[in-house]
């Protein structure tokens, strides 16, 4: 189950920003995602020394090479090892050894999967789909990147971060969400890759945690994103919610500046379950709210109602070592980050909350400090109990005194993670009780978004250039957006096999946005989309155009 998603410093959402597909003439290359592989503990994602298997013959390539270096019967395996920049391979069981190999190394196994020795994902063997490369990191060692197809890639992802339970409708919702996290631009902390294959991006755990029921939401939701302003949104989502999601910039810093709260996001606004749950940023009402048990979407999570209790001298323990530990998010204040300086804990005041109820800030009162502590996520690790942070920061503290001293906080919550964007409890409740359909679990939770493809940029540079798309559409009802700043004057659509030569001289006035009602050439079930800027269109010009199957409400 998915946790707090992303990692914002490593991240910056272009929110304005086009995005082409990767395509060539007359075909469709479909995009692909480079995810870092971890070790057994998704800790580690820089090796020393690997062993790669394959379910069939595999072959291995030095850099960009087309000849293969070596290949490898499937019942054989090679052990990769890198030391003082150069690698060696070993052919087990072959008796062959190959060394001195300077350049990065691609593993392909066109007829089965490849998969690391003694890896595994849920106590099985982890397998995956596509190729590996084997790349140099800078601190000598070297990354194992898994270069996949992105609906090869969201069959795995799809069914471990929400379970295959809540229903097709649900699995549909989590897969588009999905899509649109594994596209979004974002500022790399690694050059080499583009995900992490743990909670810190997407948990992908490889072909054998495939599902036949998610892999059918991948297939029905193939090449559909939701847009907002007619740029794919950030989709966040997460656990459980309290009853209430909350607005992005109330539980995230600014990527770029480190400053919280960040910039608003239109589509991720905090919204309730029910409108009579009253506000919360109010203490008494969230006091109210956190410790009464009401009847909403995410109540059959385990965390939708949580406690966690300290005694004051064991909360005192854990802050002197979490406060220390959380220094470097820069969001504590007031703190000397001398543990020996902590002083006698007197009570937590609450200073901001967000609509859903979550602390923003709060403040930690002892004998000699008056510490401030801000954004969800580093209030729920530096709140911790057992050694694991808090579920969420939707939370009340009550205090227990005793002769006029702190003897116990006891903190009264509700859900689990950022409480932004979808609620995957929410989304199954959504699903298998209420019968709602994908779209409109996603309506629900992202605000004045579209279901559409993912936008592509054509360009007169390139006269001959054919883009060609594939999605799925549940219902005949599909618009053509095209947005031609540049007056490109003609386009050639191919829908299903029927061919559109569209005039784009005269668009909407006061706009170069055309909107083309194309319902009656797509059918239930996939259908293929091709974009051809005629030859005689010139002059460094560019179009953006997607086909919008749902439009905002």
């Amino acid at each position: 189950m998915v946790k707090a998603k992303i990692s914002f410093a490593v991240l910056w959402i272009i929110i304005c920003m086009w995005f082409p597909l990767d395509c060539k003439a007359d075909h469709q290359k479909q995009r692909s995602i480079r995810v870092a592989i971890s070790d057994n503990q998704l800790k580690e994602f820089a090796y020393d020394e690997i062993e790669i298997i394959g379910t069939g013959a595999f072959s291995l390539f030095k850099g960009n090479a087309s000849v293969p270096l070596v290949r490898v019967p499937h019942s054989q395996s090679v052990k990769i090892k890198l030391a003082n920049g150069s690698f060696t391979i070993t052919i087990m069981g072959g008796n062959r050894c190959l060394k001195n190999i300077r350049e990065n190394i691609t593993v392909k196994c066109p007829s089965g999967f490849l998969g690391v020795k003694n890896l595994q994902r849920h106590s099985k063997q982890a397998l995956y789909r596509g190729n590996f490369e084997i790349t140099k990191a800078s601190n000598g060692q070297f990354f194992l990147v898994n270069v996949v197809a992105l609906e090869d890639y969201l069959k795995s992802v799809v069914p471990n971060e929400m379970p295959t339970k809540f229903g097709i409708e649900a699995l549909k919702a989590q897969a588009v969400a999905a899509r649109n996290y594994a596209i979004t631009p974002r500022i790399k902390e690694f050059k080499e890759f583009d995900l992490y294959d743990s909670a810190a991006s997407q948990v992908y755990f490889g072909t054998n945690t495939e599902h036949p029921t998610s892999n059918q939401a991948v297939k029905e939701t193939e090449g559909i994103v939701l847009l907002h302003g007619g740029n794919p949104i950030l989709a966040l989502y997460f656990s459980t919610s309290c009853g209430h999601t909350e607005n992005y910039e109330n539980a995230f810093a600014d990527p770029k500046t480190n400053m919280f709260p960040g910039s608003p996001l239109p589509y991720l606004k905090g919204k309730p379950d029910n409108p009579k749950i009253g506000n919360l940023r109010d203490e008494d009402t969230a006091r109210q709210f956190f410790k009464s048990h009401p009847k909403f979407f995410d109540g059959e999570s385990k965390y939708f109602r949580w406690q966690k209790e300290w005694d004051a001298q064991e909360l005192k323990k854990i802050l002197k070592t979490s406060l220390v530990e959380q220094k470097a998010s820069g969001l504590i204040d007031g703190f000397s980050f001398n543990p020996n300086d902590l002083g006698d804990i007197q009570r937590i005041d609450v200073k901001r909350r967000g609509v859903s109820g979550q602390i923003m800030e709060l403040a930690i009162v002892t004998a000699s400090q008056k510490i401030s502590v801000k954004k969800e996520l580093v209030i729920r690790r530096v709140f911790k109990k057992d050694g694991v942070a808090l579920p969420s920061a939707n939370c009340v503290f009550e205090h227990v005194d005793q002769n006029g001293k702190l003897t116990k906080i006891i903190a009264h919550g509700g859900g689990f993670g950022h409480a932004v964007g979808m609620s995957q409890y929410g989304a199954g409740f959504m699903a298998t009780h209420l019968h709602r359909s994908f779209d409109q679990i996603l309506k629900w939770y992202y605000r004045n978004v579209s279901i559409a493809t993912i936008p592509v940029v054509l360009s007169t540079d390139n006269p001959h250039r054919v883009v060609t798309q594939s999605f799925y559409a549940t219902k005949k009802a599909a618009t053509l957006i095209i947005d031609s700043k540049f007056s490109i004057p003609s386009l050639q659509v191919t829908i299903n096999g029927r061919r559109l030569n569209l005039n784009l001289a005269n668009p909407l006035p006061n706009s170069s946005t055309h909107r083309i009602d194309v319902a009656q050439y797509v059918k239930s079930g996939k259908n293929t989309i091709s974009f051809h800027v005629p030859g005689e269109a010139r002059g460094g010009k560019s179009i953006k155009l997607y086909v919008e199957i749902s439009k905002p409400e």
